[in-house]
Formats: C-alpha cells, sequence, structure tokens
C-alpha cells in the first residue's frame, strides 16, 4: 500500500510540474511542432521576345470572376442547399416557399449567364460553353486521378472555384463587384494573372495562346514526379504556338513555404519564374509584311486576287535558317480570342484561326520544278546538255492531257522548243519536266525529296506544324494508289499526291540557293539544331539551277519577267513562279434533322468539313436526330464549282549583283522567302508583284547588308542651312 502511495505522488508531482510549473514552455514546444499545411509559391511565367528583345507577351496582374465547381455543374444536391440557405436568409423575401426560394434562385442563374456574357461583350452560348469545358476538364481529371488510384472518389478541383471570365483590368473588377458579385454573392472577384500581348494582331498564330491545365496535361507531363514542376489542376499551360512549344522554357517552378502553429516559418524555397524565350523573329518586319499584304489582297482592281482567301509570306536567314518573319493572313486579335472566338471559328471563308504558314499543306505547283531538274543530274537521268523537244504537249496528236501551261488570253499551250535544265526553269516548262518525271521515277525522285526535307517537319518546334506528304511508292501503294509512269510526271511538276507548307516551301528556295539542307529555328535555345547538310548535285548543276531561277525573273522570257523583276543597286531577285491547281472548298453544310419534339428541321452549319460540320451541329442540338446522309455542303468557295482554281506561288532569294545587274555567285545569298495566296490563280500575276514590293522593306529594316541582326544605315545628316533675312 505503502508502495502505490509512492507512486501516485510521484505521478501528482509529474503532473504538477507538466501543466503548472512548466506549462508554457511545453504549450510552446507543443505548438512549435505542430505544421501547418505547405503553401505552395506560385511562379511567374516567361516572357516572349524577338530577336531585338521587344516584348512580344508578358505576365501580368489582373483579376478573374469566379464561381464554386458545385455550381457550374449544377450539382443537385448543392442547389438545394444553397436554396436552403437563402430562404433563411430571406434573400428572395421573407416566408417565401421552399419552392418559390429554388425557383426564384434558378431564374437569378439564368440571368447571371446572360450579364455575364454582356459584361465582355460575348454570346451567351460562348459563355455557357466555357461552363461546361470547366465541367468536362474536371471529369476527366478525376477519371484520370481514379484511374491512377483505383476507384473513384471526388478530386480537389471539385472543391475549387473556376474563372469564368479572365483578364480583367482593375476598373473592370470593380464594376463587376459592384454588378455581378453585388447581385450573384455565389460569384467572387479573385486576383490572377493573364498573358498581356503587346500589338500582336500579325503575330497571333505564331506567338499561340495558353489554356488550363487538362486531364491529357497531367496524364503526360514530362514532370509528374516533380512536386514543384508538375501541372496543377489550377494552372494554365501553353495550348498553340510558341507559347506550347517553348512550354518547357517558360513555366517555372513552385516555391514552399511551411510555417508551425506559432508562426515560425520552418521551410521556404523561393519559386523560380519561367525563362524570357526569344525568337528569331524581326517584329518590325513582320508587323510590316501583315500590313502590306493584307492591302495587297485587298486590291479589287486585280482579277486574279478577286477569289483570294488569304495567305502566306515567310522570310528565312539563308545561312542559319532562321526565321525572320511567318505571316499567316487573316489573323485575329489574340487579346479578343475569348470573346471573338464563335464568329472567328465561324469565318470559314477567311478561316482566320489557320495557322497557314506551318499547319496548311498545299501542291507545290512549278516551285518543284527546280528540285525535279536537281532529281534528274544528281541521279545522272538527265545532263546539262539535255535538250527535251516541247511542242506544247508531250505526245503529239494526244491535246487533252500531259500539256504545257496554257498562254495567257488564249487556250493555246506554251510551245517551248528544244530547251535544257536552264531554259525549262526560265520559262516554267512542263513537257521538260514530264521527261524528267519519265527518267527518274516515282522511288528516285522521293528519295531526293526527302533529302529536302519534303515530308517531314522542318524542325521549326511548334505543335500545329504538318508534315506535309512525299508520296514514295510505299505510301502511294499503303494508300491503294497505282504507281505508274504518270506518277513521276505530275510529282515533277508539283502536282499530285505531293504537298508542302509554306515553312518546308521557303526552306526549299533557302536550299536552292545554298544547296545545303539545315533544319529551320525559330525558338531560340530550345535545343541543339540537327547538322547541316550539303545535298546532291555537282556545282555545275546547282550553277545551272540557279541560273534559270535568275532567269525567271531577270530574262525576258522568265515568267516572272514582268511580275517580280527588282533593279536595285546590290540585289536581283531569283525566284520561281507556281500555280497548284485545288479544288473548291466547303464553306457550311445543311443538315436535316428531327428535333427532340420529333418534328423536322433544317439547319446550316458554318464548316471546313463534313466531320466537322456533324461535331458542331451535335454540340448544339444535342437530342437531335439525323443520318450522315442528311449531311450535304450548302457553300463552297470559289463559288462556280466548275471552274478550275489554283493557289498562287512565288518563292525566291535575294542575289547580289555588280554594278552592271550582273549576278556575283561568289556571294551566297543572305534572304530567302516564299509568298502563297490562296485562290490567287496565277504566281507571276497574284504573288509575284507583292515578292518584288518586299525587296525595299527588307532593305530598309534589315540594313543593306540584310543582316537580320543589324541596322539600316542612318540617312545622311543635313548640314545645310537655311539663310536668314538681314
Amino acid at each position: 500500500m505503502g508502495l502505490w502511495g509512492v507512486v501516485l505522488a510521484v505521478l501528482v508531482v509529474r503532473l504538477v510540474d507538466l501543466q503548472v510549473i512548466h506549462a508554457a514552455y511545453y504549450k510552446e514546444e507543443a505548438r512549435n511542432r505542430l505544421l501547418l499545411p505547405v503553401q505552395a509559391l506560385p511562379f511567374v511565367r516567361g516572357r516572349i521576345v524577338d530577336r531585338t528583345g521587344v516584348v512580344l507577351v508578358s505576365e501580368e496582374p489582373s483579376w478573374d470572376v469566379r464561381a464554386d465547381y458545385l455550381l457550374l455543374a449544377m450539382d443537385e444536391a448543392h442547389l438545394t442547399r444553397m436554396a436552403r440557405e437563402y430562404r433563411r436568409s430571406g434573400r428572395y423575401g421573407q416566408g417565401r416557399s421552399a419552392e418559390g426560394v429554388r425557383e426564384a434562385l434558378e431564374a437569378d442563374l439564368d440571368r447571371m449567364w446572360t450579364e455575364l456574357a454582356a459584361f465582355r461583350g460575348e454570346s451567351v452560348e460562348s459563355v455557357r460553353q466555357r461552363q461546361r469545358d470547366i465541367c468536362e476538364r474536371v471529369r476527366r481529371i478525376r477519371d484520370s486521378v481514379g484511374q491512377r488510384r483505383g476507384f473513384d472518389a471526388a478530386v480537389r478541383e471539385e472543391r475549387m472555384t473556376h474563372a469564368i471570365l479572365s483578364g480583367l483590368d482593375d476598373q473592370e473588377q470593380v464594376q463587376a463587384r459592384m454588378t455581378l458579385v453585388k447581385k450573384y454573392p455565389w460569384l467572387s472577384v479573385e486576383s490572377s494573372t493573364h498573358r498581356e500581348f503587346h500589338d500582336a494582331l500579325a503575330l497571333a498564330h505564331l506567338l499561340g495562346r495558353v489554356g488550363p491545365v487538362d486531364a491529357e496535361d497531367i496524364r503526360n507531363d514530362p514532370h509528374g514526379e516533380d512536386r514543384d514542376r508538375r501541372y496543377l489542376p489550377n494552372e494554365v499551360t501553353g495550348k498553340t504556338g510558341v507559347e506550347c512549344g517553348a512550354e518547357n522554357l517558360l513555366r517555372g517552378r513552385r516555391g514552399r513555404v511551411r510555417m508551425n502553429l506559432a508562426g515560425k516559418l520552418l521551410t521556404n524555397e523561393p519559386a523560380e519564374n519561367g525563362r524570357d524565350v526569344r525568337l528569331t523573329i524581326r517584329a518590325d518586319l513582320q508587323r510590316r509584311l501583315y500590313d502590306a499584304f493584307g492591302e495587297h489582297l485587298s486590291h479589287a482592281e486585280v482579277p486574279e486576287l478577286a477569289d483570294a482567301t488569304g495567305g502566306v509570306v515567310v522570310v528565312l536567314d539563308i545561312p542559319t535558317r532562321e526565321v525572320l518573319a511567318l505571316v499567316s493572313y487573316p489573323s485575329y486579335d489574340p487579346s479578343r480570342f475569348v470573346q471573338d472566338y464563335d464568329s472567328l471559328r465561324a469565318d470559314t471563308l477567311h478561316t482566320p484561326l489557320r495557322f497557314r504558314a506551318v499547319a496548311n499543306q498545299y501542291a507545290p505547283g512549278s516551285i518543284a520544278k527546280p528540285l525535279a531538274c536537281i532529281a534528274g543530274l544528281s541521279t545522272d537521268r538527265i545532263g546539262l546538255e539535255t535538250r527535251f523537244n516541247c511542242t506544247g504537249y508531250r505526245f503529239p496528236g494526244v491535246h487533252n492531257k500531259w500539256r504545257c501551261w496554257r498562254v495567257s488570253g488564249s487556250s493555246a499551250r506554251k510551245a517551248h522548243g528544244l530547251v535544257n535544265v536552264v531554259e525549262a526553269i526560265e520559262g516554267s516548262c512542263n513537257v521538260f519536266m514530264y521527261h524528267v518525271g519519265e527518267e527518274v521515277g516515282t522511288e528516285s525522285l522521293t528519295r531526293v525529296f526527302d533529302r529536302f526535307g519534303l515530308g517531314r517537319t522542318t524542325g521549326i518546334g511548334l505543335p500545329e506544324e504538318a508534315t506535309g506528304v512525299n508520296p514514295t511508292p510505299e505510301w502511294l501503294q499503303q494508300r491503294g494508289r497505282r504507281v505508274s509512269v504518270g506518277t513521276g510526271r505530275l510529282l515533277c511538276i508539283g502536282q499530285g499526291e505531293v504537298l508542302v507548307t509554306p515553312i518546308q516551301a521557303a526552306n526549299l528556295f533557302a536550299e536552292y540557293a545554298s544547296g545545303i539542307y539545315k533544319p529551320v529555328t525559330l525558338i531560340s535555345g530550345l535545343g541543339e539544331a540537327a547538322p547541316e547538310e550539303r545535298l546532291p548535285g555537282e556545282a555545275s548543276e546547282w550553277r545551272a539551277v540557279q541560273e534559270g531561277l535568275f532567269r525567271v525573273v531577270n530574262s525576258r522570257d522568265g515568267t516572272a519577267y514582268h511580275y517580280a523583276r527588282y533593279q536595285g543597286p546590290r540585289y536581283r531577285v531569283c525566284g520561281k513562279t507556281g500555280s497548284a491547281t485545288t479544288p473548291v472548298r466547303p464553306l457550311s453544310y445543311r443538315v436535316r434533322y428531327v428535333d427532340e419534339d420529333g418534328n423536322e428541321a433544317t439547319a446550316i452549319v458554318p464548316a471546313g468539313s463534313r466531320s466537322q460540320a456533324v461535331d458542331d451541329f451535335r454540340r448544339g442540338h444535342p437530342r437531335a436526330t439525323f443520318e450522315l446522309g442528311d449531311v450535304v455542303k450548302h457553300e463552297w468557295w470559289p463559288p462556280d464549282e466548275e471552274k478550275s482554281y489554283s493557289h498562287a506561288w512565288f518563292g525566291g532569294y535575294l542575289q547580289a549583283v555588280d554594278e552592271d545587274g550582273e549576278p556575283r555567285w561568289s556571294v551566297k545569298p543572305r534572304i530567302a522567302f516564299v509568298v502563297l495566296i490562296e485562290y490567287g490563280g496565277s504566281g507571276g500575276h497574284s504573288s509575284a508583284p507583292f515578292a518584288k514590293s518586299m525587296v525595299p522593306m527588307l532593305e530598309e529594316i534589315l540594313g543593306p547588308e540584310l543582316d537580320p541582326d543589324g541596322r539600316p544605315e542612318p540617312p545622311p545628316a543635313d548640314n545645310s542651312q537655311e539663310e536668314g533675312v538681314g
């Protein structure tokens, strides 16, 4: 009994010591050991600048109007809780029934979407689509996380607020608080950041855009194992253009802060902001060319431009293959992308959302003829002395196919007579090229095409870039196409199955000028460039091709003599016209359907393809039923479906000349370019004049040496002084 008394006394003493004498000390220790959750510190996304350091895109503070996910998802339980709370608070009047409060709440929600749309000048449908996109994104994230966990459970995104309106400035956020949040208390205005575009109309496609992280981004995250760099669903990531291509550079690393309950800082890892990305583009040149190209296309008095829907201008630095200008026309204002999206997407005639310079694929037409000659010469199927006779037709007595080009203003075909490589390029002789195609054959032709980069990406590093098509025999056979002698003939005039993007075409002319293949560069520091490769062909053969390109523009018999001849003191244009046959394209589709009430109806859906029309119709009419056969073309462009149309090409480079205007072949050309006008008809009539007008701009902006990093020479100082009146 005495022993138990001693034990009890010891316990009492110890308790007194813990809870009375040293209570403050132990309380402080306990607080120090209790940790608050780690707080993530956001980073600032890097800027995008041009090669001279001009800021094109930056991250700027802004405000968002946000709403709870459960509200956006119209979760029934959440709406019931809201109605119950508003009934208690008397928001819709004291003593109102539960059903009446619920009806009033739903009416408020309907009005809210209308006012949100009006606040930024958008359509209600575009705001509601944003609501649906948020819900779909969260659903996919939940599915993705559930697959990883092995069971379905709620994710954090379902407990978060999501932005319905983004990028509000200070004045707009005050207005939003007064007009939106005050009326609809379930909305909130929260600080955020947005991408600020600086006079970027001419660069919108190139710069691209960011968008919310989705399930696919999380699933394919290259930094998924890095807790501070992996994507979080409330962040944004690059979706298109440079924003996507340079995502790894622009994106930073989150910091981490951890404190205990006493407020003591235990961990402080600062955030690392994203890096600035420097482009090879000259923004001043890009903007100048964009404006001038728009003026050129608007010349209603030029008949060839009557059907034009847009086009592309690309300028490359030949030694480095750096992109100096990458114009896709028309463009859009990236700062109003969200507000204008519906109308931009509905414009299927001018397709302003298409990044034509890298995403669109076109038949090259006659700009491929120098390449066909190199293929013939380098494989020894033809020589510099080889001559073929052009009577206007490949086969005597066969006048309905395998013809040379039509003489302007008549139905006659051009008869070039006996011509060699130089003369065939100069006069753009189809018949000569048919002979080359027969001699070389499809397999050898496409092998040379591959060496020049056709059928593969250029290395520009943009997600929109298409590969084009290099139709090898294997490629054709896989698609059930027959390989014949005629296949080679068509390839040699840039028709048939071969397709190129404008950026590939520009690189092709840089290759014509230099005899070297090199990948294209747009984003500095993106990675190590692939090594350059000397292309097949002897020096004398390359000189013949270059002589032909010089004559195209500078000889009276050249196809561009009257349109692209430039007689400056330093340079002459070498180049090639091209008119690539193309069919009409759809602008809209007519859909016959049965609505949810069983009534037959018809809708006109703006779309460039049947699949797009079907998708858009289903999005707008989710409960309608229809057959695919009930989706038919309604409008197309150009309007006369029976006529023949072509895209207009002109590609070239600037060759230094002596005082007599003769080429200085020892001086390597510095600048290559390509101009494409969709449905522009003749490359000589439509694209070549604009190429000619570019030369003074290039000299003015890049300087007389055409140095992309140089500055134009200042005008001589005026030292004269006017005499005063005495």
